[in-house]
């Protein structure tokens, strides 16, 4: 009887290793490229918008692999949910920070494969222009994620890529109406069009960490 107890005990170590560095699902991530489109737009009272393409440099780099790339999520929220109403002066959205990194988070073990370290870092600017080209009100957002996890392939390392970059891409949603809603609620378009509705006011709030 202790024999079979012993030889059961064996057994469950390799088990009890891989639930130990399993990592918990986290936050839900929509498959495919991120959309922000079902989204209440955020409509300015401005007669022109300009959303800048990102320029080249450090604050933009981009380890591979990168399936969807920090800036081109942004633009793409940018795109979504920024429209012009009309009015005076004009609108513009810059890109400051879009990097992805990753580093080693453990090296394999016996019963584990090695692990990495992806983060993500975005920060952007929508700034108010006057018919002079002067800045009359600016709002600015920042959001880093970060998520660890197993790397015994590419593939791997391409789906926590992914990852990191989306749950970014879903912090900085909030963030951004959040910033924008608070400095620059006097340049928001408050009548709805025809059939749609105001967007709601977004409340600041610790947005999780996976």
């Amino acid at each position: 009887m202790a024999l079979l107890m012993k030889r059961r005990a064996l057994c469950a170590l390799p088990l009890l290793a891989a639930c130990a560095n399993e990592q918990p699902a986290g936050p839900f991530v929509p498959p495919g490229p991120p959309s922000y489109g079902h989204l209440t737009p955020l409509r300015l009272k401005v007669s022109a918008l300009e959303i800048k393409e990102p320029e080249s440099g450090t604050a933009l780099m981009v380890q591979q692999p990168a399936p969807f790339l920090p800036s081109d999520v942004m633009l793409r929220m940018a795109r979504d949910r920024l429209s012009a109403a009309g009015g005076t002066g004009s609108a513009r959205f810059v890109i400051q920070t879009a990097r992805l990194t990753r580093e080693t988070a453990s090296a394999a073990g016996a019963f584990s494969p090695a692990s990495e370290t992806f983060r993500c870092i975005m920060r952007c600017q929508l700034e108010i222009i006057s018919a002079e080209d002067g800045v009359l009100a600016s709002a600015a957002a920042e959001v880093r994620r970060e998520v660890t996890g197993p790397t015994r392939d590419d593939a791997e390392r391409a789906a926590l890529a992914e990852r990191v970059v989306k749950l970014a891409g879903q912090d900085m949603n909030v963030e951004f109406e959040f910033q924008v809603r608070r400095h620059l609620r006097n340049w928001l378009q408050m009548v709805a069009a025809p059939g749609e509705a105001l967007p709601q006011p977004v409340e600041r709030e610790a947005l999780p960490r996976s």
